[in-house]
């Protein structure tokens, strides 16, 4: 083999690399794109003392219009509803919702007056 045709696939390969590299995903480790059901007994045995913060490893859909309401998918096709006025004072409501899109169940409930 040449020198020129080992620089070429040198620069190849090189290149190939550097493309697989930033294709990567940005997530971080061990987080699949849903909160699991450990995490979220994690999260549940915080109560009040959880913050917006606690979620942010976490994808989520915001869905709120006035208020913070966001949307995490859960392990088992369900979806965890966190809701609050502001995103400086700690959660109001958290809820988990079903695929029906019925609240099963609330884990916190702050400042609102709940079911």
């Amino acid at each position: 083999m040449t020198l020129s045709k080992c620089l070429k696939l040198s620069m190849i390969l090189l290149f190939v690399l550097i493309l697989c590299t930033a294709c990567q995903s940005n997530k971080e480790q061990g987080t699949s794109g849903y909160i699991s059901l450990n995490e979220l007994e994690s999260l549940a045995d915080k109560g009040a003392a959880l913050n917006w913060s606690d979620f942010d490893k976490y994808p989520y859909e915001d869905i709120g219009s006035g208020v913070y309401i966001r949307r995490y998918p859960i392990e088992g096709e369900q979806q965890l509803l966190v809701r609050g006025r502001s995103l400086e004072k700690p959660p109001e409501q958290i809820s988990i919702v079903d695929q029906k899109g019925e609240e099963q169940d609330i884990l916190l409930c702050v400042n609102l007056t709940c079911r």
